[in-house]
């Protein structure tokens, strides 16, 4: 070393391990946790991204409250089911595990081949069943299990396009049901608990088949939009349904379905298909008038029941199975087949 203090000719050898200072690397994170899937890609029909849903505890208190009305309507029906599951709301196709022994399940054999599984209920332990897989709302067959080739109903969803008010659905909904009478029909209304109305036609079952109810109701549906073409249409296409209010025949047809009444809808409010009489829609109801939290007048039960009597001979099947009208063959004859 130099009198400076300067190494002389220094030669380096290395660095004391006890000397050195721990290394700081960059923080090491952990990698995100991908997000949950509602389940199988198989199991989804059609993703709800602007769903609102009530949550379980709101559904059985529900479903506890109007289940034995509802079942007049939703007994022993197949039923597609919106669900949610992890956070994501959907109508639900294919298997579905575990089923609440409560919940019944029904073999059948679906139109494109092969066969599938529908679930079905017949009392409120059922529903609550249904609570317990996610189930929100429910849509049924037009037949039950009893008869399944056989529907005892027909439906017409009246869908408003943008810019089409309330006042058009109303009277399209009443000019339907004079068309269905002349047509040898009765009929009652259902608020969707969404923008339209259903018109909803019993019919004696075992009478018609489902192809033969979708020809009916098509030709039902095409002569009441000819009399307003502008302002009515019949085609699904969603550029003719701009500015005109769909008249939707499509709900007729084996294995088509409408939202079941009184279902919970999952729309903000938790709105409700309501049956309602054709003097309250006269009145101007909305389609979202009630709902799960604006519940259904407390004689619920009995209104529900007694519509059938003010829509013409009606018979509660049974099992509580929904309510028909008894067409006679004279009747069918005018106002069904002869419009094929």
């Amino acid at each position: 070393m130099t009198a400076e203090k300067r190494l002389r000719a220094p030669v380096f050898k290395g660095i004391r391990g006890d000397l050195m200072a721990p290394r700081k690397g960059p923080k090491r994170t952990r990698a995100p946790k991908p997000l949950s899937s509602p389940g199988p890609k198989s199991n989804i029909l059609q993703l709800l991204p602007d769903a609102v849903v009530p949550s379980r505890e709101q559904l059985i208190r529900y479903w506890k409250a109007v289940g034995p009305t509802a079942l007049t309507y939703l007994a022993r029906r197949p039923l597609k089911l919106v669900r949610q599951e992890r956070g994501a709301t959907f109508y639900h196709k294919g298997s579905l595990r575990p089923i609440p022994k409560t919940v019944h399940q029904l073999v059948i054999e679906k139109r494109e081949g092969g066969t599938g599984t529908r679930l079905w209920v017949d009392d409120v332990a059922g529903m609550l069943g249904l609570v317990e897989m996610g189930a929100v709302e429910l849509h049924p067959w037009n037949s039950t299990i009893d008869d399944l080739e056989h529907p005892d109903a027909m439906v017409f969803d009246l869908d408003p396009g943008s810019g089409v008010g309330m006042s058009l659905v109303t009277e399209t909904a009443l000019a339907l049901r004079d068309l269905l009478e002349q047509s040898g029909y009765s009929s009652w209304p259902k608020l969707t608990g969404g923008k339209g109305i259903h018109v909803m036609v019993p019919i004696e079952a075992g009478t018609l088949s489902h192809d033969e109810t979708h020809r009916i109701s098509r030709s039902l549906a095409e002569r009441l939009a000819q009399t307003q073409p502008d302002r009515l249409t019949t085609s699904a296409s969603l550029s003719a349904r701009d500015g005109r209010l769909f008249i939707d025949y499509l709900r007729n047809g084996r294995g088509t379905t409408a939202v079941g009444t009184f279902s919970p809808r999952a729309r903000r409010g938790f709105p409700i298909a309501a049956p309602i009489t054709w003097e309250e829609l006269s009145q101007g109801v909305r389609p979202d008038a009630y709902s799960m939290t604006r519940p259904w007048p407390k004689n619920a039960s009995r209104a529900a029941r007694e519509l059938g009597k003010r829509t013409g001979q009606i018979k509660t099947g049974q099992h509580g199975t929904a309510p028909y009208t008894r067409v006679t063959a004279a009747r069918r004859s005018k106002a069904g087949r002869g419009n094929n």
